[in-house]
This record gives C-alpha cells, structure tokens and sequence, in this order.
C-alpha cells in the first residue's frame, strides 16, 4: 500500500464502484497506472476485479463478450468500452503465447503476478488505494524495466514480451533490468514462434517512441537473427550508425521512420522485409520509394519542380523533403560538416513547390485547358489521343502560361506523337 493518489476516469470510478457495490473487488490496473503515476495520459483503462465474468456482465445494461473464455467482459459506458477481467492465475503456455487454461481466482496478488513487468503489476482503487506488490514504483523511480519473478518464465509464456521490454524502455527512456535481459538473449530465438504481425506492432511502437534509435537493441539481444535478418544487418553492419542517426532526425511518422531505418539498404531489399512484416501496401510502397526516390536529384528550378510534382505527387514529394531533411542532419552529424549548400537547395526547391502549388499550376492531365473529348473533335483517336494530352502536359510543365484551350489546340498540328 501506499499514499499515491490516482486521479481515475469517472466512467472507470463508476464501474469499480458498481462491482463494489455487489460485494466484490475492482481495481484499475497495469498500463493506465502506470502512465498516470508518470504524468502520461492513458491510451485506455483496464479494470481487473474478483468477481466472475458471468457476475460482471449481471452488473451492467451494456457488455460485450471480447474474451470471456480468459475471464474479460467489455462494459460500455458512454459509447466507450473498458475491459473488465477476473483474477486470473495462467495454466501452462505451450505455444509460447497463450496459455492453455485459465484459472479464475478470489485473490488480487494472483492476477498481479502474471503480469509480465513490474510497473505493469500496479492497482488502484480509491476504497484500497495503491497496490504495488512487485515494487513496480521502486523500478520506475530507478527507471528499470524488470519482469515480475523468473524472466525466464514470463518469456517462456509468452516470447513477445521479450520485444515489449524493448518498447516499453525506448517509450520511457528506461533500462533493462540485467537479469531480465540475460534472459532475453538466452530465449530470443523463441520470437520465432510470434506473428509477424505482432512482431510489428513492437517494432513500430519502438520506432515511434522518443528514443528510436533503443531498436537497435533488437539486433544487440538476438531478437532478429533469425527472423527479420535484413533489420538485423541494418543494425549491426557498417551502416548502423547512419541508420540510428538519422531515426532522431525523423519525424514521428511510421512511413518517415522506417524509411530512416532502411535508407542505406536497397530498394528491393526493403521492399522484402517491410513485406516480411505484413505492413500494409501504403506502407510498403511509399518507404519504398523513398529509400528509391532519395537519390534523385531535382534541379534548382521552378520547371524541374513542376516535372518533380507530376513524377511524384504532392503528397510524395513533401516525404521526400522532410526524408531529405533528416538525411542531410544525419550526414552533417556523422560527418562533422556543414552541409549548408545541400540545406539551401531543398529549401530553395521546397519553397518553389508550396508557389506553385498556392499559384495553381497546372502539372497533371487533368488541370490541363483540353480534354481527350476535346482532341477527338480535332481527329485524334485511342493511343494519340493519352500521347498527345502527355505532350502538351510537359510542354505546359515548362512554360504553365501557355495552359489555355486555345492556345493548346493551336499547338497540336506542331506536336509530334508518331
């Protein structure tokens, strides 16, 4: 116990009060704890109580059965749900991921004791207050991220807790406990038996955290040997530093921070992993291209941005900017050079960009003054007529004044499209 305060959510206060109210215990517990003591603003409230799930669902109009089979009921109140679990002590993991039964219990200590860390092992209510038996505040004030009993068996239950220690440190800036992670490097080869798709979410998270750059200590434990050996060479090899370096760089955008982790490896290459990782196709196809894109070289020039905007897309070649952005720091870094000359083109072509964007020219098909319609009237027919509309584009890329209908038809007799 303790003489913390948490200041609880009044849908999570109503329905720990409801449970309490029909004789059994209730607690907000793991994460949402933990980020309020922090200061952070919980991403959502989970509520572990004694009662049996048959009895929570009695309790409440509204309820919906996410896991009833492992003691979980959603109650909703005000269109939010809030995950109400039973004390539950975990039968044997066979598969490295769930347990094999569950086994309801009247003891709060049980449930905490299966959590994987520490400082996801707290509870509160405001009747008991806070309930800390694994010392999980202890490990926070040292900034530690500890498992809750043997490492070894909290990992043996489920491997992906191996990666969430990781997540967990590079979001608040801590440590891995040495027990813990020894453990870590003596069963990473378990993370085999993970989706990738769960695998991703960790990645992810740790890629958007604060301390991006904590992913290399996937590669540094074993974590990706096996399964994800593209990353793992990334961050062991020649260019990890230039890949570490440049995540600080980039901004908290997934397609941005992956395409900092890959910038030195090939396209093609890139494309496997990030497929490899069953991210989704708008992931995989745009940090492909910028990883292809980032060696291109547009002229200082408001034609050659018009061409750069019509060859990538607004949306595009904005990434590419802020990609090249954290490109140059990475080098000035690495390198201990002022890159001045670099910072001043991209400034000066990304300020020709947002002018020609704010002045409307014309730099697709479909802005141009003519219409494939348009060009049939003048005797253009199939292929001539996506040739010749393609033509006038780039004549019109070079000079966008000439985007008038008249002056476009005027033009067609002295295009060549054979």
């Amino acid at each position: 116990m303790s003489d913390i305060t948490i200041a609880l959510p009044d849908d999570v206060k109503e329905i720990i009060q409801t449970i309490e109210s029909h004789g059994y215990e209730a607690f907000a517990v793991g994460g949402c704890i933990r980020d309020s003591i922090l200061g952070r603003n919980p991403d959502d409230w989970d509520i572990t109580t004694s009662a049996r799930p048959e009895q929570v669902k009695s309790f409440f109009k509204r309820t919906i059965d996410t896991g009833i089979q492992h003691g979980t009921v959603t109650v909703m109140l005000h269109h939010t749900g809030y995950e109400v679990t039973t004390y539950r002590i975990d039968g044997e993991y066979k598969d490295g991921r769930h347990p094999e039964s569950v086994e309801f219990s009247g003891k709060l200590v049980d449930d905490l004791q299966r959590r994987d860390f520490t400082i996801n092992a707290m509870a509160y209510n405001e009747k008991q207050g806070f309930v800390d038996e694994f010392d999980g505040l202890s490990d926070m004030k040292q900034g530690i991220i500890r498992c809750v009993g043997d490492p070894k068996q909290r990992f043996l239950e489920d491997a992906l807790r191996m990666m969430r220690a990781i997540r967990f440190s590079a979001q608040l800036g801590f440590a891995i406990e040495q027990e813990t992670y020894d453990a870590m490097v003596a069963l990473a080869g378990n993370i085999a038996q993970v989706s990738m798709e769960r695998v991703q979410v960790e990645l992810v998270k740790t890629l958007l955290s604060d301390n991006p750059s904590y992913v290399k200590r996937f590669a540094e434990s074993g974590l990706f040997a096996v399964n994800l050996p593209c990353i793992d060479n990334i961050l062991t090899g020649k260019y990890a530093r230039n890949a570490l370096t440049m995540l600080k760089y980039a901004p908290k955008q997934s397609v941005l921070r992956y395409a900092a982790l890959f910038n030195m490896a090939e396209p093609q290459e890139t494309k496997n992993a990030l497929k490899s990782l069953k991210l989704d196709n708008y992931t995989i196809d745009t940090v492909t291209k910028l990883v292809t894109y980032e060696k291109d070289v547009i002229a200082e020039n408001e034609p050659a941005v018009r061409e750069a905007l019509h060859k990538y897309g607004i949306d595009m070649l904005q990434l590419m900017f802020t990609h090249e952005h954290a490109r140059i720091c990475t080098q000035e870094e690495i390198l201990g050079l002022s890159m001045s000359a670099k910072k001043l083109h991209l400034e000066r072509i990304e300020q020709m960009s947002k002018e020609i964007l704010q002045r409307g020219d014309c730099f697709t098909i479909k802005e141009l003054d003519i219409t494939g319609n348009d060009l049939k009237e003048y005797g253009l027919q199939g292929a001539q007529i996506g040739k010749m509309l393609n033509e006038l584009l780039h004549i019109v890329i070079e000079n966008p004044k000439l985007n008038e209908k008249e002056t476009l038809i005027a033009m067609i007799e002295h295009v060549d499209i054979d």
